[in-house]
């Protein structure tokens, strides 16, 4: 049995974050240089990672996606930094 610790993971320079809080899935965008069209890419790419992860045809995810997409079942908000 290993003792030894991983590095901490430093994130310098980030795309997206999502994550859960207080049962709401909060999601925030860096944008820095990049545009719409730059995130754009970058999903799709995440769906191509996700089918993979979850061992499913990619066109299953863009079906969900696109269900989302046409009846969103949340609302989409923008808070302000303080």
């Amino acid at each position: 049995m290993s003792t030894e610790t991983k590095p901490e993971m430093r994130i310098d320079s980030p795309l997206i974050i999502v994550f859960e809080n207080d049962g709401q899935i909060q999601t925030h965008l860096y944008p820095g240089e990049m545009d719409h069209k730059d995130y754009g890419a970058l999903i799709a790419a995440l769906v191509r990672h996700v089918a993979t992860a979850f061992k499913v045809h990619e066109n299953e995810v863009w079906e969900s996606v696109d269900e989302e997409r046409y009846h969103p079942t949340t609302p989409v908000t923008e808070l302000k930094p303080n």
